[in-house]
């Protein structure tokens, strides 16, 4: 049997890199919202960090009403970079998958911790395929390029 080589991750830190909103009192009963959600990651030899940005727009008035966005810090065990390594390991799409997961689900718990007692308690982030926010290898390949050519 081989042995495969086992990677874990650690949840280490969360916070919130921007928590703004406008209080919205005259919202009408079946009233609804888009909301956008976006996220950015960022690896390192031993850190993953996913950003997640959740911004809620009124949608009787085409108004963004609230920006929010967190920081969620992974550390990755089971990978030894090695000091010759200039670029950052690849790390499994599955371990990336799970990054997001967790860090989608840690804001919005947080969004409903902070935003109790505002409009934000009662419109939730939508539940969503973490998958659809790893970048695409044809959108690797063009900022490799660019970064290249720069």
């Amino acid at each position: 049997m081989s042995e495969k080589n086992k990677i874990g991750i650690r949840f280490h830190g969360f916070r919130f890199l921007r928590f703004a909103f406008e209080q919205q009192d005259d919202i009408d009963t079946g009233e609804d919202f888009d909301i956008e959600l976006g996220t950015n990651i960022d690896v390192d030899k031993s850190t993953i960090v996913v950003n997640v940005l959740a911004t809620f727009s009124r949608k009787s008035s085409d108004k963004i009403v609230a920006q929010i966005e967190t920081a969620s810090l992974f550390q990755i065990k089971g990978i030894e970079p090695s000091e010759e390594q200039e670029e950052p390991p690849k790390y499994p799409e599955g371990l990336l998958v799970t990054a997001i997961s967790l860090a989608i689900s840690t804001t919005r718990g947080a969004i409903i911790a902070k935003g109790c007692g505002s409009f934000l308690e009662h419109f939730l982030l939508p539940i969503v395929d973490p998958k659809t926010f790893l970048p695409k290898p044809d959108d690797q390949s063009k900022l490799i390029a660019e970064d290249n050519n720069t």
